[in-house]
């Protein structure tokens, strides 16, 4: 299980009560990624552009915030001219994605702060931390919470860790392993102790990508659910629709 994310938590080191997940997890982390490969979803290498990337994409589409980031380091392409600039400035380039002042007040407080901390190279020294240093230090920086940091360590670090996002989060309710109505920081803690070791980045990427494709928040599309049978909801709404039940929404 990816232990390291708990330990990043500091969450509970109890264990769920269905030990038979890490093995289901596994079947569906294969089944997913036989769909949809192994995508990228954007994301950087640097984890000084992820750190903006991660920053940007919370509660705004795909789309705008790609475009957002896009235009603000297309603009200041680097961290210390990002640092220099005014926050009228910040919030014209992003404000197209429908990010506003607080959002823009966030990119300049962390812009600021990594280059006080680091230089003009942020890069390296993220770079040089340990797991442990790297999420203490990210959790710190403006707007940056625990699922975001981990997505950080994800993409721009290679660290075995399985953020929670909101699709990942609503695929778990429905296929059973965590209930539903739990904070999001309930469900963070959890998830990650059913998530096979080495095997954190796919499986997010993948219950990601089909969160957004076939596991939607309304109209779930479970009559192309490839792990469907798997699924406590995608049974359940299968077996109502051969009885000939309408069950359309996604509760």
């Amino acid at each position: 299980m990816t232990q390291l994310t708990a330990e990043l938590m500091r969450s509970a080191s109890g264990k769920l009560r269905r030990s038979a997940w890490p093995e289901r997890m596994s079947v569906i982390a294969d089944r997913l990624v036989g769909v949809y490969g192994r995508p990228t979803l954007g994301n950087y290498r640097d984890p000084v552009k992820e750190i903006f990337y991660i920053l940007l994409s919370a509660r705004t589409t795909e789309s705008l915030y790609r475009s957002a980031h896009r235009r603000l380091f297309d603009r200041y392409p680097n961290v210390s001219k990002l640092a220099e600039a005014s926050l009228d400035e910040v919030t014209k380039c992003i404000d197209r994605a429908g990010l506003g002042q607080k959002r823009a007040g966030q990119v300049l407080a962390t812009a600021k702060k990594l280059v006080a901390d680091f230089g003009g190279h942020p890069q390296t020294a993220i770079r040089r931390m340990t797991a442990s240093q790297c999420f203490d230090y990210l959790t710190s920086l403006p707007g940056l919470g625990p699922k975001s940091s981990l997505c950080v360590m994800m993409y721009s670090h290679d660290f075995d860790v399985f953020p929670v996002d909101i699709n990942v989060q609503r695929v778990s309710e429905r296929i059973g392993i965590i209930p539903k109505g739990l904070k999001h920081y309930q469900a963070q803690e959890r998830l990650p102790k059913v998530v096979p070791s080495g095997r954190g980045k796919e499986l997010h990427v993948a219950l990601v990508v089909h969160g957004r494709r076939v596991c939607l928040p309304v109209r779930p599309k479970c009559n192309e659910c490839v792990i469907a049978d798997l699924c406590r909801y995608g049974r359940r709404r299968l077996k109502d629709r051969g009885n000939g039940v309408d069950a359309t929404n996604g509760d």
